[in-house]
């Protein structure tokens, strides 16, 4: 808005009004009294510009959204840690640190006898398929081993800020009340670990409103989230009681999303120097990159089917390097698209390639 508010236009504008009977050049006495007020009222206009900018939603810089949002009921998710079940051979006390491949663990709780939860360190995603042995990251005596077994929490990465943008700006478009579907949408889709939920009004002859859910990182909710959603929504033991967000009267169940499986089977002609062994790798990556931009737009979805495409996979595969031509595709062993009902989302099985 201020863009021409600089220091040399000031200062123009500002001699030619002293007119042509005073000296203004460089070094004379009416420039030197005025250049210090032009460099205060750049910066000023580059303040004003700044605070322009972070009035509204559409221009504002990550720190004043993130706040706007919270006066629109709209939390931002920052990353979270990985939560993991270990099982070792002998006691460890709470606190004591060890590695698993990349990544370093702290013991949390005493889950029974040797086996504790563990925290990772490092906030993300990237550490949500690390299982296997744990080595002390200090010392600790006579150490007899232990691994991870199991993910019981999945880290999450921050919340992409344009995504966040846009939710912040898609409560001026319907009005939350009471318990209508942009109600429960915008009340659900705060809570920490979910990335999107579809209200479903109560069907003939049934007793209660369906809200299906997806987790924050677009995949099949675990049971604790699943279990903290209803608890805020309408907790079970008093079911339309008006004891959680749901209005008296609105008997609600929450549900995660089902999954898919999808294998896919194909036959690929490859460039010279490519093979199978040499491409695979990059072709799973592809596909299972088209099956998440799918899971990332069920929410929007509705009560339409998801359609995995027969000709995007195709696409997909035929973008990897290396790939020459893609024929004889099939998804769940059918020559055709599969379509998804509101309540699944596509998981990759298997890329069998022939």
């Amino acid at each position: 808005m201020y863009e021409d508010r600089v220091f040399d236009t000031i200062m123009e504008e500002m001699m030619a009004a002293f007119g042509r009977d005073v000296r203004t050049d460089e070094g004379s006495l009416a420039y030197n009294a005025c250049a210090k007020i032009a460099e205060k009222l750049e910066e000023i206009y580059g303040d004003m510009d700044e605070l322009n900018d972070n009035i509204l939603p559409d221009t504002q810089d990550d720190w004043h959204l993130i706040e706007y949002g919270k006066e629109r009921g709209i939390t931002y998710h920052s990353a979270t840690q990985a939560v993991v079940r270990a099982v070792f051979h002998q006691e460890i006390e709470i606190g004591e640190r060890f590695t698993c491949g990349d990544y370093t663990y702290e013991v949390i709780e005493q889950i029974e006898g040797y086996t504790y939860q563990m925290i990772c360190e490092k906030e993300g995603t990237e550490t949500n398929t690390t299982i296997g042995k744990l080595e002390p990251a200090e010392y600790v005596e006579n150490y007899q081993g232990g691994e991870i077994t199991e993910i019981l929490k999945k880290g999450t990465d921050d919340e992409d800020i344009e995504e966040f943008r846009k939710k912040v700006i898609e409560t001026f478009k319907t009005t939350a009340f009471c318990g209508n579907k942009a109600d429960y949408r915008r009340y659900i889709n705060q809570l920490k670990g979910i990335g999107g939920c579809k209200p479903r009004r109560r069907q003939a002859g049934e007793a209660q409103i369906d809200i299906y859910i997806i987790s924050d990182d677009f995949s099949v909710p675990d049971a604790e989230t699943v279990k903290n959603v209803q608890e805020a929504v309408d907790p079970e033991d008093s079911h339309g009681e008006g004891s959680g967000m749901a209005p008296i009267c609105h008997t609600v169940h929450i549900s995660g999303v089902t999954k898919t499986s999808v294998t896919i089977q194909t036959k690929v002609t490859y460039d010279s120097g490519y093979s199978t062994a040499t491409s695979k790798t990059q072709i799973e990556t592809a596909v299972k990159t088209y099956l998440r931009e799918l899971c990332e737009s069920w929410e929007a979805k509705e009560e339409t089917d998801m359609i995995v495409r027969l000709s995007q996979i195709e696409a997909r595969i035929l973008n990897v390097e290396g790939v020459a031509d893609v024929e004889a595709t099939t998804i769940n062993g059918k020559a055709g698209n599969l379509a998804l009902s509101f309540e699944k989302i596509p998981v990759l099985e298997a890329v069998n390639i022939v």
